[in-house]
């Protein structure tokens, strides 16, 4: 049977008489088996002399019984919980993509520094190391402070398996991130990138970004069956992303994200003609044809890649003389143009698939001047002032 805990009386000069020297205690405690290799493991910690040793026993007694000396049950090393428990755990539990992120982050920035550290003695230091590594090597604040946040919800899961007592990632504070200038082409040069691009491949997708809002992805990963040219919407059920060298749609990062859109009528007429000649192609190519239910594909219905447009819509940008545009910036045009419109930040919110309508107005802040201008011109109409 063995004991959970047990106090051995020591001396501290062991060439000393037994009465003459002075005494100090050694505690044990049982930790039980370890997981891999069945041996019993035990936990020794030494109270000098003076000090009450039945009550740091019962104390070590008391946080082994709450879990919180498994770390030193199972002496793992950071590398070995992040490669061998982390990871595994989190890639059923988030997008494909975004586990590709983290697992990059942390093979390049975190286990090159901390790897070898054993878990339960993790320390803010060492956590702050592997920021200062970061930023060192010259990576954006937004690259730092993404890592930051991965290290951070990696120890977070180890406090919450009861691995380790407390997260040491939240003592300290990642760099601060300065929000980028956005840049934002008004509707004249909207209407001058969309004219530029007829004739193109790339007219769809430009048009489709700017009616709509959708994110890269989202366009790219567009699908007929989520299109209803009738009721002239069309439904953001997905991304299409690289994971694993291959081009897949992904599910939306969070519930909002998958969002019903509606649709001008003249967007509604181009994907009408598009659909009749895709289908055109598709009787064409016969077997040759890759049925994916697209609407923006490669010609043969394979799925185009979203990297695909950077270039080729800086040289439309660049033809329309609206060189710095990004397709991004169209998402940031067709928000702006709705809320100086007057549309409800709400329904601009939900149609952008934001988090929340406070964070729509935070990132175009810059439009509530206008907007209060507005409110102060119609309640002064509304009261004949």
């Amino acid at each position: 049977m063995w004991q959970r805990g047990s106090i051995l009386k020591r001396c501290e000069h062991p060439r000393s008489s037994w009465s003459r020297c002075r005494h100090s205690w050694s505690l044990v405690v049982d930790l039980g088996e370890d997981e891999k290799t069945g041996k019993r493991r035990q936990l020794w910690r030494t109270v000098a002399s003076g000090e009450d040793p039945q009550r740091e026993l019962t104390r070590l007694l008391r946080e082994h019984d709450q879990g919180h000396l498994a770390a030193e049950a199972r002496p793992v090393t950071v590398r070995e919980y992040l490669e061998g428990d982390w990871l595994p755990h989190m890639r059923t539990r988030i997008r494909e993509s975004t586990w590709v992120r983290y697992k990059q982050l942390i093979l390049s920035d975190v286990l090159p520094v901390i790897g070898a550290a054993r878990l339960g003695r993790l320390r803010p230091h060492d956590v702050q190391l592997v920021v200062d590594k970061m930023v060192d090597k010259g990576l954006a604040a937004r690259t730092v402070v993404q890592g930051y946040r991965v290290l951070s919800s990696a120890l977070t899961q180890a406090v919450r398996w009861q691995m380790i007592p407390t997260n040491p990632a939240t003592a300290i504070r990642p760099p601060r991130i300065e929000r980028a200038e956005l840049t934002i082409p008004d509707a004249v040069q909207v209407r001058a990138i969309v004219k530029a691009s007829e004739g193109s491949w790339i007219h769809l997708p430009i048009l489709l970004g700017a009616a709509t809002g959708m994110r890269r992805g989202e366009v790219f990963g567009l699908r007929w069956r989520d299109v209803d040219l009738d009721a002239r919407v069309l439904r953001v059920t997905g991304s299409l992303q690289r994971v694993d060298g291959r081009l897949r749609v992904v599910e939306p990062k969070t519930p909002r994200a998958r969002r019903t859109i509606a649709l001008p009528a003249t967007v509604v007429d181009v994907l009408r003609a598009h659909r009749n000649e895709q289908a055109e192609r598709r009787l064409l190519l016969g077997e040759g044809w890759t049925d994916l239910d697209l609407v923006v594909e490669q010609g043969d219905g394979r799925p185009r890649d979203p990297d695909t447009i950077t270039h080729r819509f800086t040289d439309v940008a660049a033809a329309a003389k609206v060189p710095g545009v990004r397709f991004h910036d169209l998402r940031h045009a067709y928000a702006t143009s709705l809320l100086r419109g007057g549309v409800h930040p709400k329904v601009v919110s939900e149609a952008l698939g934001h988090a929340s309508t406070s964070f729509t107005m935070d990132v175009y802040s810059h439009v509530v001047p206008s907007m209060q201008e507005a409110a102060a011109d119609a309640i002064a109409e509304a009261l004949d002032l």
